[in-house]
């Protein structure tokens, strides 16, 4: 078991790039030497879909916020994880079809069809028991690939002297 590193230190970190898609992931977080955390990360897709979580970790335990603008979120505050969403309602009702009916598809000089039977048939290899190993203190059932057909095949154990 290794010894404790000491109290926790100081630091910082964030980072935030953009790739060549247009998908933006971003982080920042920053601890104390109480060993407190507070940060955030972020992603953002090329059609303007985002997501950031806000999260601080101290001794009252870790708290999170997100806020997105996903389609089909909600704000709501499920497992005490705020989420606050401002995703577009979908204001959608669908109408009745006001098409009018496309007439059938016709075959005009159809080809006649042959249906031909195929009966499947087993696929069988001649197998010659050899001996794995001579002389040992242990014996093994062996175990063969043979090939990749529709039987299965089991080699016995090998007699013993």
């Amino acid at each position: 078991q290794s010894e404790p590193a000491g109290p926790p230190q100081p630091y910082t970190f964030s980072y935030d790039n953009t790739d060549e898609y247009g998908t933006r992931i971003a982080q920042e977080e920053t601890g104390d030497e109480n060993n407190n955390k507070v940060g955030s990360y972020s992603y953002t897709d090329p059609n303007g879909i985002s997501r950031t979580v806000k999260y601080v970790a101290d001794a009252e335990g870790f708290r999170v916020t997100v806020e997105t603008n996903e389609p089909g979120t909600k704000t709501s505050n499920p497992a005490d994880a705020q989420i606050v969403s401002n995703a577009a309602t979908d204001s959608y009702s669908p109408s009745p079809a006001s098409s009018p009916a496309k007439p059938p598809s016709l075959a005009v000089n159809a080809a006649p069809i042959t249906i031909h039977a195929v009966h499947a048939s087993p696929v069988v290899h001649a197998i010659h028991a050899a001996p794995v190993s001579y002389a040992t203190a242990h014996h093994v059932t062996p175990v063969i690939a043979l090939s990749h057909a529709p039987l299965t095949y089991t080699l016995g154990r090998a007699k013993s002297a």
